[in-house]
């Protein structure tokens, strides 16, 4: 019997929220949010085999702290697949190479979940159009519709209701991610869940700041709920915050969805300098220049 093979590589990048409001958890044990999220060229690479014969998925990671069994969500995407489309599981083989961080508010696990949705759909013969590919993202992860259009986007409702914007930030976009902590989401929920009182950012105001490149002004809007929560909380970030703050006085970081990861805004001629100061002077943190994806 001749199996036959079809390799194929793909790279499943980050985004990062400009602002993210959180909304009272509702009788689901859910909570409805109002983010924009952005796509950023920091990504993880998936080589793939499809066999093309009745099986299983297999997963390998280089990261021996992800679990490459059930609870990966790969796992999770290719069973929700392989139901809804009524297909045989096939085999496939995965080997997934980890440049996101993971508890990073990065959306790493997301990313790489709608990515291989995307390539299950293509690979089977495009079985669901976009609008159906998000609802089935939505039953895999609140953040994995966004990776279907994987374009600057408002999020609103459970991660469900997605809008498109447009985005012409030129900056780059530094990232600060702890090395020896994360922060899982369920502690981030939980620690809204406590705020007596939250800010929240002005989505609107945000819009026409990434539509006319107006970074200085877009900064002043953006607030984080999640972050909001965590610095009540969680001693480690509380720090992190401090020591950015007190390193490059007058620049603004900013948590990226349920942490631990900040990031600031760079202008070409601030980069390297910034890059330089925070690797000097922050310890135990990895820093990450990366693009906007428009």
């Amino acid at each position: 019997m001749r199996i036959s093979l079809n390799r194929c590589k793909i790279f499943s990048n980050a985004k990062i929220n400009i602002g993210l409001n959180v909304f009272q958890k509702e009788n689901d044990g859910y909570h409805e949010i109002d983010s924009i999220m952005a796509p950023i060229d920091l990504s993880d690479e998936m080589d793939i085999i499809f066999y093309s014969e009745a099986g299983k998925l297999k997963i390998e990671c280089s990261d021996k702290n992800i679990p490459t069994d059930e609870r990966n969500i790969l796992f999770k995407t290719y069973k929700i697949f392989f139901e809804e489309s009524k297909k045989e599981k096939e085999k496939i083989d995965i080997y997934l190479k980890k440049n996101i961080p993971s508890e990073a508010g990065l959306g790493g696990g997301s990313s790489n979940a709608g990515f291989f949705l995307k390539l299950l759909n293509k690979h089977y013969g495009n079985i669901y159009n976009e609008k159906e590919l998000e609802e089935l993202a939505m039953k895999i992860g609140s953040d994995v519709p966004f990776f279907i259009k994987n374009k600057t986007a408002r999020v609103g409702g459970k991660g469900n209701k997605l809008e498109v914007i447009e985005n012409n930030l030129k900056d780059s976009v530094i990232l600060i991610k702890p090395i020896d902590f994360g922060v899982s989401t369920k502690e981030a929920y939980n620690s809204f869940d406590n705020l007596k009182e939250v800010k929240y950012a002005d989505f609107d105001k945000i819009i026409k700041c990434l539509k006319d490149n107006n970074r200085i002004v877009l900064e002043s809007h953006i607030e984080n709920s999640l972050e909001q929560g965590i610095l009540k909380i969680n001693t480690d970030i509380k720090m992190l915050k401090i020591a950015l703050n007190s390193v490059i006085s007058g620049k603004k970081f900013f948590m990226s969805g349920s942490g631990s990861t900040y990031y600031t805004f760079v202008t070409e001629l601030e980069k390297s300098q910034i890059e330089t100061r925070l690797k000097t002077f922050v310890d135990n943190v990895k820093i990450m220049i990366c693009k906007i994806i428009n």
